[in-house]
């Protein structure tokens, strides 16, 4: 950009800075959740727990199977 273009471009688009205090109606917390969203969060439920119990008796068995215990 040369000819000034740049401070044109600059006087066209000006940089906008919103504050955030703007953004007041935005909620942290969903209060009400769709049934595919509930289902989504089931079913990573289950398979958390799914996962920490195979753990659990991946190391269970682990132990058991060592010869010198």
């Amino acid at each position: 950009m040369d000819n000034r273009a740049y401070e044109k471009y600059k006087q066209e688009n000006p940089d906008v800075y919103t504050p955030l205090s703007t953004y007041d109606y935005l909620e942290w917390f969903v209060q009400e959740m769709t049934a595919v969203e509930l289902v989504v969060c089931g079913v990573a439920i289950v398979l958390a727990v799914y996962a920490i119990y195979k753990l659990f008796l991946k190391l269970k068995d682990k132990h058991t199977d060592d010869p010198d215990a």
